[in-house]
Protein backbone atom coordinates (compact mmCIF):
# COMPACT_ATOMS: atom_id res chain seq x y z
CA UNK A 1 0.00 0.00 0.00
CA UNK A 2 1.14 3.59 -0.86
CA UNK A 3 1.75 6.34 1.75
CA UNK A 4 0.21 8.37 -0.58
CA UNK A 5 -2.87 10.83 0.55
CA UNK A 6 -4.84 11.53 -2.48
CA UNK A 7 -7.25 13.34 -0.59
CA UNK A 8 -4.99 15.74 0.97
CA UNK A 9 -3.46 16.43 -2.32
CA UNK A 10 -6.43 17.55 -4.23
CA UNK A 11 -7.14 19.59 -0.90
CA UNK A 12 -3.65 21.63 -1.39
CA UNK A 13 -4.56 21.67 -4.76
CA UNK A 14 -7.98 23.28 -4.16
CA UNK A 15 -6.46 25.70 -1.79
CA UNK A 16 -3.89 26.77 -4.16
CA UNK A 17 -6.25 27.31 -7.13
CA UNK A 18 -8.57 28.75 -4.97
CA UNK A 19 -6.23 31.48 -3.14
CA UNK A 20 -5.07 32.53 -6.59
CA UNK A 21 -8.38 33.11 -7.91
CA UNK A 22 -10.20 34.18 -4.87
CA UNK A 23 -12.33 31.25 -4.88
CA UNK A 24 -12.99 28.03 -3.45
CA UNK A 25 -13.63 25.15 -6.61
CA UNK A 26 -15.70 23.14 -3.50
CA UNK A 27 -18.29 25.57 -3.48
CA UNK A 28 -18.89 24.81 -7.00
CA UNK A 29 -20.54 22.28 -6.16
CA UNK A 30 -23.51 23.39 -3.97
CA UNK A 31 -24.11 26.38 -6.25
CA UNK A 32 -27.40 27.58 -6.20
CA UNK A 33 -29.28 29.27 -9.59
CA UNK A 34 -28.75 33.10 -8.51
CA UNK A 35 -24.98 32.20 -7.55
CA UNK A 36 -24.61 30.67 -11.69
CA UNK A 37 -26.40 33.34 -13.07
CA UNK A 38 -24.18 36.26 -11.20
CA UNK A 39 -20.80 34.29 -12.41
CA UNK A 40 -22.44 33.99 -16.25
CA UNK A 41 -23.30 37.66 -15.98
CA UNK A 42 -19.36 38.03 -14.74
CA UNK A 43 -18.14 36.19 -17.60
CA UNK A 44 -20.01 37.28 -20.38
CA UNK A 45 -18.84 41.23 -19.13
CA UNK A 46 -15.12 39.65 -18.87
CA UNK A 47 -15.20 38.25 -22.49
CA UNK A 48 -16.46 41.53 -23.75
CA UNK A 49 -13.72 43.45 -21.79
CA UNK A 50 -11.32 41.11 -23.27
CA UNK A 51 -12.73 42.12 -26.33
CA UNK A 52 -12.92 45.64 -25.70
CA UNK A 53 -9.16 45.27 -24.86
CA UNK A 54 -8.22 43.72 -27.94
CA UNK A 55 -9.64 46.44 -30.20
CA UNK A 56 -7.94 48.86 -27.90
CA UNK A 57 -4.78 47.49 -28.50
CA UNK A 58 -5.55 47.09 -31.97
CA UNK A 59 -6.07 50.61 -32.53
CA UNK A 60 -2.97 51.50 -30.32
CA UNK A 61 -0.66 49.73 -32.44
CA UNK A 62 -2.32 50.88 -35.42
CA UNK A 63 -1.97 54.24 -34.48
CA UNK A 64 1.91 53.43 -33.56
CA UNK A 65 2.33 51.87 -36.97
CA UNK A 66 0.93 55.20 -38.67
CA UNK A 67 2.62 57.33 -36.53
CA UNK A 68 5.70 55.36 -38.19
CA UNK A 69 4.79 55.44 -41.63
CA UNK A 70 4.32 59.12 -41.14
CA UNK A 71 7.59 59.33 -39.88
CA UNK A 72 8.90 57.88 -42.62
CA UNK A 73 8.10 59.86 -45.31
CA UNK A 74 8.87 62.85 -43.09
CA UNK A 75 12.76 61.52 -42.74
CA UNK A 76 12.27 60.30 -46.29
CA UNK A 77 11.82 63.87 -48.01
CA UNK A 78 14.54 65.24 -45.11
CA UNK A 79 17.08 62.79 -46.80
CA UNK A 80 15.83 63.96 -50.31
CA UNK A 81 16.41 67.68 -49.63
CA UNK A 82 19.70 66.82 -48.01
CA UNK A 83 20.90 65.31 -51.11
CA UNK A 84 19.68 68.02 -53.26
CA UNK A 85 21.45 70.31 -51.36
CA UNK A 86 24.60 68.46 -51.88
CA UNK A 87 23.59 68.33 -55.30
CA UNK A 88 23.79 71.79 -55.07
CA UNK A 89 26.77 72.60 -53.61
CA UNK A 90 28.86 70.34 -56.06
CA UNK A 91 27.08 72.55 -58.60
CA UNK A 92 28.26 75.65 -56.66
CA UNK A 93 31.61 73.98 -56.26
CA UNK A 94 32.77 73.21 -60.21
CA UNK A 95 31.78 77.03 -61.41
CA UNK A 96 33.55 77.84 -58.30
CA UNK A 97 36.56 76.79 -59.45
CA UNK A 98 35.75 77.08 -63.11
CA UNK A 99 36.01 80.55 -61.84
CA UNK A 100 39.02 80.58 -60.25
CA UNK A 101 40.74 78.57 -63.37
CA UNK A 102 39.47 81.76 -65.73
CA UNK A 103 40.13 84.39 -63.39
CA UNK A 104 43.81 83.10 -62.74
CA UNK A 105 44.48 82.01 -66.85
CA UNK A 106 43.07 85.64 -67.26
CA UNK A 107 45.93 87.33 -64.61
CA UNK A 108 48.68 85.01 -66.08
CA UNK A 109 48.35 86.22 -69.92
CA UNK A 110 47.33 90.05 -68.78
CA UNK A 111 50.76 89.45 -66.80
CA UNK A 112 52.86 88.10 -69.28
CA UNK A 113 50.97 90.38 -72.06
CA UNK A 114 52.09 93.52 -69.90
CA UNK A 115 55.81 92.26 -69.24
CA UNK A 116 56.09 91.82 -73.56
CA UNK A 117 54.67 95.05 -73.68
CA UNK A 118 57.10 96.50 -70.98
CA UNK A 119 59.69 94.76 -72.70
CA UNK A 120 58.89 96.23 -75.77
CA UNK A 121 58.52 99.65 -74.73
CA UNK A 122 62.16 99.28 -72.79
CA UNK A 123 63.58 98.19 -75.73
CA UNK A 124 62.47 101.39 -77.18
CA UNK A 125 63.27 103.63 -75.18
CA UNK A 126 66.99 102.50 -74.66
CA UNK A 127 66.95 102.51 -78.27
CA UNK A 128 65.36 106.01 -78.77
CA UNK A 129 66.65 107.83 -75.61
CA UNK A 130 70.08 105.97 -75.14
CA UNK A 131 70.38 108.30 -71.44
CA UNK A 132 71.47 106.69 -68.38
CA UNK A 133 68.81 109.25 -66.77
CA UNK A 134 65.59 108.40 -68.84
CA UNK A 135 66.56 104.25 -67.64
CA UNK A 136 66.49 105.37 -64.30
CA UNK A 137 63.70 107.01 -64.49
CA UNK A 138 61.82 104.02 -66.63
CA UNK A 139 62.75 101.61 -63.90
CA UNK A 140 61.78 103.50 -61.33
CA UNK A 141 58.06 103.74 -62.85
CA UNK A 142 58.59 100.17 -63.93
CA UNK A 143 59.37 99.00 -59.89
CA UNK A 144 56.28 101.44 -58.86
CA UNK A 145 54.24 99.36 -61.32
CA UNK A 146 54.94 95.84 -59.99
CA UNK A 147 55.00 96.52 -56.59
CA UNK A 148 51.32 97.68 -57.17
CA UNK A 149 50.79 95.23 -59.34
CA UNK A 150 52.17 92.61 -56.37
CA UNK A 151 50.07 94.71 -53.78
CA UNK A 152 47.13 94.42 -55.89
CA UNK A 153 47.48 90.49 -56.51
CA UNK A 154 48.43 90.55 -52.41
CA UNK A 155 45.11 92.07 -51.59
CA UNK A 156 42.76 90.12 -54.08
CA UNK A 157 44.40 86.49 -52.97
CA UNK A 158 43.76 88.21 -49.04
CA UNK A 159 39.82 88.67 -50.21
CA UNK A 160 39.85 85.05 -51.76
CA UNK A 161 40.79 83.10 -49.11
CA UNK A 162 38.30 85.07 -46.72
CA UNK A 163 35.72 84.39 -49.69
CA UNK A 164 36.69 80.58 -49.20
CA UNK A 165 36.22 80.68 -45.35
CA UNK A 166 33.47 82.68 -46.01
CA UNK A 167 31.65 79.70 -48.45
CA UNK A 168 33.07 76.92 -45.94
CA UNK A 169 31.62 78.75 -42.89
CA UNK A 170 27.85 79.17 -45.18
CA UNK A 171 28.43 75.12 -46.27
CA UNK A 172 28.68 74.24 -42.48
CA UNK A 173 26.06 76.48 -41.18
CA UNK A 174 23.79 74.87 -44.41
CA UNK A 175 24.38 71.41 -42.91
CA UNK A 176 24.33 71.97 -39.37
CA UNK A 177 21.41 69.98 -37.86
CA UNK A 178 20.26 72.09 -34.99
CA UNK A 179 16.97 70.04 -34.62
CA UNK A 180 19.36 67.27 -33.27
CA UNK A 181 21.64 69.42 -30.58
CA UNK A 182 20.12 68.03 -27.76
Amino acid sequence: MSDWKWGDSSNRAFQLVGQFFGFSPQNLTTVKDSETTKLLKQADAAEIQVKRTQDAVRAVKKTWRSQLRINASIHGLVRTGLGLITQQRRLEAQTTKESAKTITETRVLSAKTQTAVQKTYLKGGKEIEKTGKDLQRFTGELNDQYNLIDQTANNQSQQRRVGYRDRVQKRLTANSRPWRNY
